[in-house]
């Protein structure tokens, strides 16, 4: 990619040497989201595969998404010579709680593969407001809380798209 330095400084606000790991992580978000909106666009008349399901164990994405681009070595790189490490800036993205099994990790194997082979398409889920859940135990008792990971900067695409769904005589409109 032509001018990387310049499109991070550009979207972090500054020198990528002064900015702090979260501006460049933004920063980051940003350029991966644009690249991929590029790569991701069918040709006109071609299909798009669409993977369906209920849950979706994906991890972090930041540096699958930068492999799949082929930017992470360039990236890397580049942090490195601006004293910044890569592996500091993957620890500000939080862990989508999305799933909590083989089946989502099954979902997000394919979703993975579909990326690698740059083939069109996308992964269609629930996207949990609070994740799961995140389990603690004090004194042998289990203790939930809710998972807070969504960010308003993050991958997730809010679509619009939202449906009613009637349970025990009581109407929830899903968005």
């Amino acid at each position: 990619m032509n001018n990387l330095k310049e499109r991070l400084e550009e979207l972090a606000g500054g020198a990528l040497r002064d900015v702090d790991n979260k501006r460049i992580y933004e920063a980051l978000l940003v350029l991966v989201n644009d690249e991929a909106k590029k790569a991701a666009s069918p040709a006109p008349g071609k299909k798009k595969l669409y993977y369906i399901s209920a849950e979706f164990l994906i991890g972090k994405l930041l540096s699958n998404n930068l492999i799949n681009l082929g930017l992470f070595d360039d990236v890397k790189q580049l942090l490195k010579e601006n004293g910044k490490e890569l592996a500091d800036i993957e620890e500000i993205e939080n862990e989508p709680s999305l799933g909590n099994g083989g089946l989502g990790r099954l979902a997000a194997c394919f979703v993975d593969s579909i990326a690698t082979l740059s083939l069109p398409g996308d992964g269609v889920g629930l996207a949990y407001h609070f994740g799961l859940f995140k389990q603690s135990f004090k004194k042998n008792v289990q203790f939930e809380t809710p998972d807070v990971w969504r960010d308003k900067k993050g991958w997730l695409i809010d679509t619009g798209v939202g449906y009613d769904v009637t349970m025990a005589g009581k109407t929830y409109h899903s968005k």
